[in-house]
């Protein structure tokens, strides 16, 4: 069963997203606790840091994983498939941020489901351009 369970591509989408997640906050307050950062302006730097790092773990993790299937040439994962990554994430953040979230805030929907339905739909889309664009 768990055999059939792993073979669902969506399945170890899921999975790799808990545990990119779950590298994002432990890589974050890795950095913040390792260099004592206190300065709110060096947090934030901090939280780009981090991002960016967890991207690029995100990426091959979903790649190795997930879309294992594609080419693994050097300059084709570096100038083409990293970059369309990018503009994938870069994408779920700003349908989350410039339509999703005030929207349904001005509908009056609580910030954490607010929050959570934008977590949902941020996956179907980053899914979605993942496996028709980028992998």
């Amino acid at each position: 069963m768990l055999k059939k369970l792993m073979r669902n591509r969506i399945i170890r989408f899921l999975i790799c997203g808990i545990i990119t997640a779950a590298f994002n906050v432990l890589l974050m307050m890795t950095i913040i606790e390792v260099l004592k950062i206190e300065q709110p302006l060096h947090r934030n730097i901090a939280n780009i840091v981090s991002i960016e790092i967890s991207l690029l773990f995100s990426f091959f993790v979903y790649r190795t994983w997930v879309w294992p299937e594609g080419k693994w040439n050097f300059r084709y994962i570096c100038l083409k498939q990293i970059p369309l990554y990018h503009v994938s994430c870069g994408l779920v953040i700003a349908i989350r941020s410039l339509i999703l979230f005030p929207v349904l805030d001005w509908l009056g929907i609580s910030y954490t489901l607010n929050t959570l339905i934008g977590i949902i739909i941020g996956s179907v889309v980053n899914y979605m351009f993942s496996a028709k664009l980028v992998f």
